[in-house]
């Protein structure tokens, strides 16, 4: 069987690539992490010279006449043409762009990568540097992946080549985004794969230090959020971690709703005008209100990403951080809703922030709880909302403990971070990107040319103990028609299976598939190697 298809030259040279071009894929994983680490780095700098010019302009404004605020309108409505403009000429340069790249591994999308990486960098910094209350991190992963597709595309190789550079930018541009390399790395199994592979580990690993070595080199090596835990909370305080996780899977549940009826009412507000003139009204409804916040609250323009320390230093009373929680957690979904370029990871993050402040100060002036572990809550909390919302607690905790330097917290950040994904997915809200995916899926289905369509690559997968596949033959799993099982890895040796063969608990599988197919692919064996057979059954 593998023989004959050896015969056909795109299947036979995805096969016989597959043990040798990991070495090789090592080293064009570290080219692309090069180039999106000089890439990221700066975007990050124009964007922090972007806040301050917006810092000194909000100065400027509330300091003078009234009559600069038709000064200010005007540029705010030239920020949004210029967005809109970008919108219109890419259209997948909107929004955080993490489903985009996830429909892309899919074989569901085939985007342009120059127009995206030139769309997506200018586009963000002019939302942002605008008082849009989004993040650098989606867009650093988009821009990442394009990277990774660019590379692939001008040195013409493989479907399955393609889509691993692809992951390896997308964790480059994570790492670089938050200098956390880990993370990175840990982000493209969880969240973009949704499985483990050693290949994709290394790879996106190599692509993610090397990523994070160059933006540091330009940008520095200070933590995103550089704060200091001088008290861990005390063991006999941890009934709180365990409160605070039901709230935060809660509140996770319901700013996942909150992001889908506000994009909602922005396609409302873009149905009612003209289909060119459509961006434009979404993005300039933000902006207006961007010039509103300049006035009445300055704290909820931008990402939100200083606000970290200061609330860790106890600058903000209870009330101040009950008014930021609802300001905030409006105009971020808002911002998000208006379909502007930009990402929720550091406004989610944020909203984190403020609510393990909330969660302190209520706890001191109720329980007479020390106020010295208001930064063990701060971080404990941003784990906890980043595993409600995005439902990958793995990459949250890395994520949080590489961004602040820190690992006195690590018990603590893991148990909020189960607690809080419990309670959202048993309340029976989606992962964030996942229901982003759907959304967009559900509306415009992409279709691909032919030669697109039937670009071969090979999926891995296993089988995991009592599931569904376990036990059951090769022939009848179920693969999608022209889907075929090329090799099959049982205990360190590897098989060539014939439609009899029976799977095992902790069999490797590797399928070779069509780009078209690649999602039902996934779909087979999510449901069929990964999860319980008895789930499946319920």
């Amino acid at each position: 069987m593998k023989e004959e298809i050896k015969t056909n030259s795109s299947a036979g040279k995805n096969i016989r690539i597959k043990d040798t071009f990991k070495y090789k894929l090592l080293l064009e994983g570290i080219i692309v992490g090069a180039i999106s680490g000089v890439l990221i780095a700066c975007f990050r700098l124009l964007l922090s010279k972007a806040d301050v010019v917006r810092s000194t302009f909000v100065g400027w404004l509330r300091a003078g006449a009234a009559s600069r605020a038709l000064v200010a309108l005007l540029v705010l409505v030239a920020l949004a043409a210029i967005v809109a403009l970008l919108l219109r000429w890419e259209p997948e340069c909107s929004g955080s762009g993490i489903p985009q790249v996830e429909g892309e591994l899919r074989g569901q999308m085939d985007m342009n990568w120059a127009k995206v990486i030139a769309s997506k960098f200018a586009g963000c910094i002019l939302a942002i540097g605008g008082g849009l209350a989004l993040g650098r991190e989606g867009p650093s992963v988009q821009l990442g992946a394009m990277v990774g597709k660019g590379v692939a595309r001008s040195r013409h190789r493989l479907l399955t080549e393609e889509r691993l550079l692809i992951t390896c930018g997308a964790g480059a541009g994570l790492s670089a985004a938050f200098g956390a390399p880990l993370a990175g790395a840990i982000f493209a199994l969880e969240e973009l794969h949704k499985t483990f592979s050693s290949l994709v580990l290394i790879t996106t690993m190599a692509s993610a230090a090397v990523s994070d070595w160059i933006a540091s080199d330009i940008v520095g090596r200070d933590p995103v959020f550089n704060v200091s835990i001088e008290h861990t909370l005390p063991l006999k305080y941890y009934w709180t971690v365990v409160v605070l996780g039901l709230i935060l899977g809660a509140l996770g549940f319901v700013y996942n709703r909150t992001l889908n009826f506000m994009q909602d009412v922005f396609a409302s507000i873009g149905s009612k005008v003209p289909d060119r003139f459509s961006a434009f009204a979404k993005v300039m409804v933000m902006f207006a209100l961007s010039l509103l916040m300049m006035y009445a609250y300055p704290l909820a323009l931008g990402s939100g990403g200083g606000l970290v320390a200061e609330i860790c230093s106890g600058k903000f009373a209870l009330a101040a951080l009950a008014v930021m929680i609802l300001v905030k957690f409006v105009y971020s979904t808002g911002s998000f809703g208006s379909g502007a370029p930009g990402g929720i990871f550091l406004p989610l993050l944020v909203l984190g922030a403020i609510t393990g402040g909330l969660a302190s100060r209520t706890l001191t002036a109720c329980f007479g709880m020390g106020e010295q572990y208001i930064t063990s809550f701060v971080i404990i909390a941003m784990a906890g909302m980043f595993a409600a919302i995005v439902r990958a607690p793995a990459t949250g905790i890395i994520l949080i403990t590489e961004m602040t330097g820190s690992f006195s917290c690590l018990l603590a950040l893991v148990t909020v971070s189960l607690i809080s994904y419990v309670t959202a997915d048993a309340l029976g809200g989606e992962p964030v990107y996942d229901q982003l995916w759907n959304r967009r899926i559900g509306k415009t289905r992409v279709e691909l040319d032919e030669e697109e369509a039937n670009r071969k690559t090979i999926i891995e997968g296993d089988i995991q103990m009592a599931s569904a596949a376990e036990k059951m033959s090769v022939k009848d799993l179920g693969l999608p028609q022209g889907s075929l099982i090329v090799a099959l890895e049982r205990n360190g040796r590897e098989i060539i299976p014939s439609g009899k063969t029976k799977l095992k608990a902790g069999d490797h599988l590797e399928i070779l598939c069509r780009q078209k197919d690649i999602e039902e692919t996934e779909r087979v064996l999510n449901e069929k190697c990964m999860q319980h057979a008895k789930d499946i059954e319920r």
